[in-house]
């Protein structure tokens, strides 16, 4: 069975109704439940399954941050002398 969602005062249905594809909060559980069959949700939930369409490594190197590829060395110089 799921966990309970700590009590928040400030959030719709004290925070116990928590939809994670909609990041939408519910005042009670038939609400939520009627927003699990509509479109919007199901649109969501199918968009969430597919494939991430970014990850953490196409970020660093987006940024910078990731392993360099320079390519193979050109110097002449060092290939001559069996470097």
């Amino acid at each position: 069975m799921k966990k309970p969602l700590p009590l928040n005062e400030d959030q719709p249905g004290m925070g116990q109704f928590y939809c994670l594809h909609c990041d939408r909060y519910f005042s009670s559980s038939a609400v939520m439940d009627e927003h699990f069959r509509t479109k919007r949700h199901k649109k969501r939930v199918k968009m969430m399954q597919g494939d991430a369409p970014h990850t953490q490594l196409d970020a660093e190197l987006a940024a910078g941050m990731g392993e360099p590829d320079n390519g193979p060395s050109l110097r002449v110089r060092d290939v001559a002398m069996g470097l």
